[in-house]
Parts: structure tokens; sequence; C-alpha cells
């Protein structure tokens, strides 16, 4: 399992997974900004309603862009009375609250999982409850998967489009090289750090991991999920990731970076780093989402049959972090120009007939399709989307068969306060990594007092 093609855009959820939201602006007296400045600056012209979104491929990926491009047409010739204009402006949460605040943020805006909670609760997204229940498969989510964008009271903000599980990709010649099974990645803690030394040369590291850009937090939330441990209490108020398992996370990274030799001497990563080092042979494991195939592929000119994905390694959790990508609409926008963003993302994403038709061109176009899918519906919607995703895959989907087999328990990212409390880690990561001196329980312990300073404002 993990990330669903999203046929409408190519916005990876982790392609810039940043700071918290709280800037500019800011999260706190939003409300009065937004109602102090005008009103969405699309209209409509001639009777035709022009609807911006956020999912412009960028134009070192044509064959992205040509789909993207193609999807628009076929959109607007199916809805003569909505036009589609694409911004090549992947969300950013940093500056999405000043955005909007400003009249400058699309219409529609495609976000992570973990966003809707700040941007429900600061007014910030559109109420789309009546076109989304107006949707045939709207009932068909996953509940888990349909209260992401749900509110206590039984409002809609959002659509969720896909979803990812992370797990490993590994370089398979590298495992025959040193006598190491390519169908076989490693399934625990401690075989994954015996095959990283293993793997690791005068010119190849064993891993690489990330630890700048909220990025060190995300994997350290993914390692804790392997060892069993929490991030935040059920309810959100406490920080909680100071623990024994967090400490043993800390540990076997410390380890590996300094004990076994087996990671890179070259620090502070972003995924895109560790990718490229993949992808150039640097680097033999990296912790991915199938999301990031098409980029190995197309950016890379990566020849797949040489990667393959396995489950996160696991230490008492039996578990892995997964999360994904909805799209949500701007508050200021008019419900006309509201539900022409809407009907697009409809559309691109689900009408069957575009899926299909999409997955061809993607095919055709050099695309890397038929990456492992988290799976979002119930029922024979989701039957559908699978049965079309695996008949025009373009990957080598055996080389991910332990991933696609794999029955780990897919846990959620923490929910409040998610980007804030990445950022509170990743100077944790980065010294672990780069300080053979580090501490684990103390750099903990004061990531978790600087966090819970966060918890106790925006419960208070």
């Amino acid at each position: 399992m993990g990330t669903k093609p999203n046929f409408g855009s190519f916005f990876s959820r982790r392609s810039f997974l940043q700071r918290s939201a709280a800037v500019g602006v800011g999260a706190l007296g939003l409300e009065s900004f937004l109602a102090a400045c005008g009103g969405s600056t699309n209209a409509a012209t001639s009777g035709v309603v022009t609807a911006t979104v956020d999912s412009l491929p960028p134009s070192s990926n044509p064959g992205a862009l040509y789909v993207f491009n193609q999807l628009v047409k076929q959109f607007e010739q199916a809805y003569p009375n909505e036009k589609i204009v694409g911004k090549n402006d992947p969300y950013d949460p940093t500056t999405y609250f000043a955005k909007v605040a400003a009249g400058q943020q699309e219409d529609g805006i495609e976000s992570y999982f973990t966003e809707p909670p700040l941007l429900i609760s600061k007014h910030a997204v559109a109420d789309i409850t009546s076109l989304a229940k107006g949707w045939q498969y709207f009932s068909d989510y996953v509940p888990s998967i349909a209260s992401i964008v749900t509110d206590s009271s039984g409002k809609v903000y959002g659509i969720p489009v896909n979803g990812y599980v992370l797990g490993i990709y590994y370089n398979r010649k590298m495992f025959q090289a040193v006598g190491l099974d390519p169908n076989k990645p490693p399934t625990t803690w401690a075989d994954f750090r015996s095959y990283a030394k293993e793997l690791t040369t005068s010119s190849v590291a064993g891993f690489a991991e990330t630890s700048t850009s909220n990025q060190g937090g995300w994997h350290f939330t993914n390692w804790m999920y392997t060892a069993g441990g929490d991030m935040e209490s059920a309810d959100g108020t406490k920080a909680v990731f100071n623990s024994p398992q967090g400490v043993s996370v800390l540990q076997l990274l410390k380890d590996m970076r300094f004990t076994d030799n087996s990671m890179t001497k070259q620090q502070l990563f972003t995924q895109a780093d560790t990718l490229q080092l993949l992808a150039t042979n640097k680097v033999a494991m990296v912790v991915m989402a199938p999301d990031q195939l098409n980029t190995l592929q197309s950016q890379y000119q990566a020849n797949l049959t040489d990667f393959g994905i396995g489950p996160m390694p696991q230490n008492g959790g039996n578990a892995a972090l997964t999360g994904g990508n909805l799209w949500v609409f701007n508050p200021k926008s008019s419900s006309d120009v509201i539900k022409a963003a809407f009907d697009y993302v409809i559309y691109s994403n689900f009408n069957l007939n575009v899926v299909e038709s999409s997955l061809a061109q993607q095919a055709a176009n050099g695309q890397a399709v038929g990456a492992p899918t988290a799976v979002l519906f119930q029922g024979a919607f989701q039957q559908k989307l699978t049965a079309l995703n695996t008949k025009y895959a373009t990957v080598p989907l055996p080389n991910y068969a332990t991933f696609i087999d794999s029955t780990l328990a897919l846990r959620p990212e923490p929910h409040n306060q998610t980007q804030k409390m990445y950022a509170a880690l990743d100077p944790v990561m980065q010294a672990i990594l780069t300080n053979a001196s580090a501490d684990p329980q103390s750099l903990l312990n004061q990531a978790a007092q600087q966090f819970q300073q966060v918890l106790d404002s925006s419960t208070a």
C-alpha cells in the first residue's frame, strides 16, 4: 500500500514540507484579517466561471505538464461554463494564511492530511458540505479518511485524493552485490542496521535520512511508530515523544551514524536530497513513499527495475506512518468559483473514464504508473480504481511485493500542531546525526518542553 496516483495534479505531499502555518499574517487573528480584505477576484465572464488551482506541474516535468493540460481541456469540454487555470504554486503552510488574507491564494488548493484541523479552526477553508455530499462517491470513503475533512458537526471542508505509506526504497543491484536477497528487504531494526553496514563501501552509504524542512520530525514520527511509541497524548494536549521508544529511535540512528559509519557523513538532507543520493548510486537505502517513483524515473532517468520498496523495519510497533493529499477551497472565493474548482477536482481524480484516459496518457508519456496505493474508498468504487491502476502499470510491481503484501498497521500523522511538532524535532534529528556526543534523552526532553508550549497555547 502506498500513494494512489493523483490524476488531476502532480503535487507530492512532501515536495514542500516546511514550517508551521502560523507566520506572516499568522493563524491568530486570521478571521478578522479575512473580513477586512476584499472578496475573491475570480468572476464569471460571459457566463463562464474561471477557477484557479495550484497543481500545475513544473516545466521540468513535461510529461506531467502535458497530461495536466490535456485534463484541463477535457474538463472544459465536459463543463463548458467552467474554466480552469493552473498555477505552479504548491501549498506552503508558511504563507497560506497570508495569501488567503491578501486575495492571492488559488481557489483550489492541494494540501496535506495534517492540515484541516488548523485550517478549519481558523476559518481558512470553505465549507463544501453540500457539494461533497452531493457527489455520489463521498459516502464510499473509508470512515477514517472522511473524518480528516469533516468537523465535529458533520460539515465537510475538503476532498481526499490520495494517500501514502512510508517504506524503505533500496537498490536491488547493491543488495545482490553483497549477497543479500533483493526480494527480502530488512523487516526488523536489527536486520536494517546489519544490512546498512553490509551495503556500505568507500563510495556508497548504507542509509541516508532526512533532518531539515520539517522532514526530520516527519521521519522521526515514522520511526517512532515502528517502535510502538506515540507523539502526542490521545487528546492531543500533551507531547509524549520523549519516551523510551523515542530514545531508542535516536539511539538507532546515532549508532548507525557514528558506530557503524553506515550513514552519509554529510547530513541536513530533505527527501529530495536522499532521493537524489539513491538515484545516483551514492546510498543504498532511504525512507520514502511510492509516490516518489515517478520523480525517480522522470527526473533522474533511473531504471525502476533496479529498485525495490519494502515495508518499514520494525522494533515492536508493527506499524508505519500514513498520510496523504487532499483538496481544500479558498473561503474568499465565490460559490460558483468554488463549485468550478470542486468539479475539476472530482472530474480529474475520480471520473473513471478520465482516470483510465489519464493513466493511459501517463504511461504513454513515460510517467511511472501503478505505484502501490493506499485505500481511500470502500466497495466497488475502490475495486474499479485499483483495477485501472493495475491495468496501466509501468512500474515493476514484483519489486514491491513485500511492501504491497505488508500487514503493518497504518498510523496517521498526529493532528494537533503537526508541522510545529516536526519543526521542533528537526534540530533533534540534526544533532543526533552530526554530533557523536549528543544525548537522545536530553534532546527529546528539550524538544518536548518546547512543543508543549505550542500545545498549551493552542488549547488555551
